[in-house]
């Protein structure tokens, strides 16, 4: 696992996890969309959307990857140490399926999606 990226704390089902991970996150809660219309002029939808993180993480966190994980409720705090930006995802759910590789100890497949996120 690579050392840059962010520190994650997760709390699950009472229980809080640590971490070091790598995330892709979506703060906007919106999602443009651009066409044409018949006579060449444009118009747009607009669609609402949950804030998102995709995670990467090492398997050493402690979490086993069963049912009752993936249905649990999720707070998830992720701290980009570089840019000192803190991400807050409250009663957020799983959404994917985790993929553990064995050779890298990495854990991916998963997003996290919360209608309740803040950037502190």
């Amino acid at each position: 696992m690579q050392t840059t990226g962010g520190r994650f704390t997760a709390e699950i089902n009472g229980r809080t996890y640590k971490g070091r991970g790598k995330a892709t996150i979506e703060t906007a809660r919106v999602e443009v969309a651009a066409e044409a219309n018949q006579d060449g002029s444009a118009f747009r939808t607009v669609k609402p959307k949950l804030a998102s993180c995709d995670l990467t993480f090492d398997r050493g966190v402690g979490l086993k990857w069963d049912e009752a994980l993936i249905l649990s409720d999720i707070n998830l705090t992720f701290v980009e140490t570089d840019a000192k930006v803190t991400h807050l995802f409250t009663d957020a759910s799983w959404v994917g399926t985790p993929s553990l590789d064995t050779e890298t100890g990495e854990v991916s497949g998963l997003s996290i999606k919360s209608d309740k996120y803040q950037q502190v």
